[in-house]
């Protein structure tokens, strides 16, 4: 069994980053900020290597087949998050329907696929998951997010998200390592 390097609660971290504002900004008459509209997001920061898969790339190639019998995507939004693959050596990694939240392109993932490589032990994370792009010939996006990147694992809801219709590699912009709320 995989021990995390790191692990925080994620509304903690919210609360120091709070209390450091409210210490190093000092006080100005300015108008309150609305309340935040929905649930406080939860969940694990770990440091994940992302990697990208494509339709191009799937198994059988051309497909949006996975090893759970979904058809591979989603939007990114909590309801309708985009599928992802973990490693299998010794039995999953992460069940079926575990939810990520990755601040790096502002989605949320699920465990839907298995990803042989995604096994492979790698000293700058923690894990490996392997996120679906959908349509992506010439890899630009699988580039651009593979790495160590901060994830949150058994994300809730109330993350900030970049609503994407028409999947990650039609629209593969990055916003850095910070999660946020909505």
């Amino acid at each position: 069994m995989r021990t995390p390097t790191r692990r925080t609660v994620t509304t903690a971290a919210a609360g120091l980053t709070g209390l450091c504002a409210a210490v190093l900004v000092p006080a100005v008459a300015a108008p309150q900020a609305a309340a935040h509209p929905g649930p406080e997001p939860h969940g694990w920061v770990e440091t994940a290597w992302l990697t990208g898969y494509s339709l191009e790339d799937n198994s059988p190639a051309g497909t949006r087949a996975t090893s759970s019998g979904r058809k591979a995507g989603g939007t990114g939004t909590h309801d309708d998050p985009i599928t992802l693959a973990v490693g299998y050596a010794g039995g999953d990694e992460f069940p079926v329907g575990t939810v990520f939240y990755v601040p790096l392109v502002r989605a949320y993932f699920v465990v839907e696929d298995r990803c042989g490589g995604c096994s492979d032990w790698t000293p700058e994370a923690d894990y490996t998951i392997d996120l679906w792009v959908g349509s992506d010939p010439d890899s630009s996006c699988m580039y651009a997010i593979t790495g160590a990147h901060t994830v949150v694992r058994d994300a809730g809801p109330g993350w900030a998200v970049e609503y994407r219709p028409y999947e990650l590699g039609s629209d593969c912009s990055t916003f850095g390592e910070t999660p946020r709320a909505a």
